[in-house]
């Protein structure tokens, strides 16, 4: 088990911390950042000094090497109080001297990300051991301004979960999974960019999955998920091991995968299994090829429209009566699907009890050391018998 090396946080807040200087790499890092901006014409990424701790013990526990898994990165990051999800992370490793190299690397890297424009916040970590180094650059979105939010409850706490929005976003969502029972939509008071609920501990002692969601013009996205722990302590450690690199000869191997965890994951909950659909599945494969040509992972494309749209498209008869989409990226079918499952939203479309069909589609990514991203769609049916 990995244990993080700084104080754990009280609340999970959107507000930034001091940087945490670990070494004079982290700072060239961290210029090169800003040098990036500044070519690009774009405003400097803010330094978060609780990202600079979570990158600084990914670099400890990495070696700069293969990324951790991501329930490892989620604990992190909510362990230093940090509301935002999917975080976009980089890694790089050398031997002392080095140094230059290793920014080159990493700076080529980010600069090839389609989403880098969209990025606000950066935190950098740099270990050293036997002559050699390790760094981990996190950059991370920021559409939520979010009032403090305790991270502990009594069993039967209560607490305001208040923010605002940036100005691209309406229709707020909060959405709660709790640690029995399916997941909850809480009642949101929406004024102007404001939104505000209260959150309570109905289910007793445990962790609550707390998820804040608003759209743009791509969609519904997800803008802070975290858990609140009610009468519990929140966990002090977190499993080191991720799933070992996998080549695929193609993607229709992962799509199997994904589609079996699905239904495990369904099964678990005491439903019944989805049936698999082969349209639905030629409709989401061709996302997902779309998604990894533009690196945009989102619901709403510019190109092909909404998921009911790529249906209507297909021409599929008859047509279905319940569609929901999940999107997503990583590095292997468990991590997708773990990441997907951590999420109330997309954990509620998983486990929607109006849905019969499923289809798949997953497009691969570029190779970046030995790593391929896989670029996940998952289209949820129901069709009126």
């Amino acid at each position: 088990m990995g244990t993080p090396s700084g104080i754990e946080a009280e609340v999970y807040t959107t507000a930034v911390a001091p940087p945490f200087a670990t070494d004079v790499l982290a700072e060239e890092i961290a210029a090169a950042v800003k040098s990036a901006c500044q070519k690009r014409g774009r405003l400097s990424l803010v330094r978060d000094g609780r990202l600079d701790r979570a990158a600084y013990d990914i670099a400890r526990e990495t070696g700069g090497q293969k990324a951790p898994a991501s329930d490892a990165v989620s604990f992190l990051l909510w362990h230093y109080g940090v509301a935002e999800p999917e975080p976009n992370l980089f890694l790089a490793r050398g031997d002392d001297g080095a140094e230059a190299a290793g920014v080159a690397s990493l700076q080529a890297q980010w600069e090839r990300a389609a989403d880098f424009s969209a990025w606000r916040r950066v935190g950098v970590g740099v270990v050293r051991t036997d002559r050699k180094w390790s760094a981990a650059v996190i950059f991370q979105e920021k559409n939520l301004d979010l009032e403090p939010v305790p991270r502990r409850l009594g069993a039967k706490g209560r607490t305001l979960v208040a923010g605002r929005l940036r100005a691209a976003f309406a229709h707020p969502e909060i959405l709660v999974t709790p640690p029995r029972g399916a997941v909850e939509r809480l009642a949101v008071v929406a004024k102007g960019d404001g939104l505000s609920t209260w959150f309570e501990c109905k289910s007793g002692a445990g962790a609550y999955q707390v998820e804040i969601s608003a759209q743009d013009e791509h969609g519904p996205r997800v803008l802070a998920n975290f858990p609140v722990y009610c009468g519990v302590d929140p966990p002090q450690a977190f499993a080191r091991a991720a799933d070992a690199p996998r080549t695929f000869a193609d993607a229709a191997e992962a799509e199997d995968m994904i589609f079996d965890l699905v239904n495990r994951d369904r099964q678990g909950s005491g439903l019944p299994a989805l049936l698999r659909d082969p349209r639905l599945a030629a409709v989401a494969r061709r996302y997902s090829q779309e998604m990894a040509a533009t690196g945009a992972v989102v619901h709403i494309s510019r190109r092909s429209g909404s998921v009911i749209e790529r249906v209507a498209a297909a021409g599929i008869v008859p047509p279905p009566t319940t569609l929901a989409e999940n999107v997503g990226r990583s590095n292997s079918p468990a991590d997708v699907e773990r990441g997907f499952m951590s999420s109330p939203g997309h954990r509620d479309n998983i486990l929607g009890r109006g849905i019969t069909h499923l289809g798949v589609g997953v497009a691969l990514g570029r190779d970046e050391g030995g790593e391929v991203t896989l670029f996940v769609t998952q289209i949820f049916a129901g069709f009126r018998p």
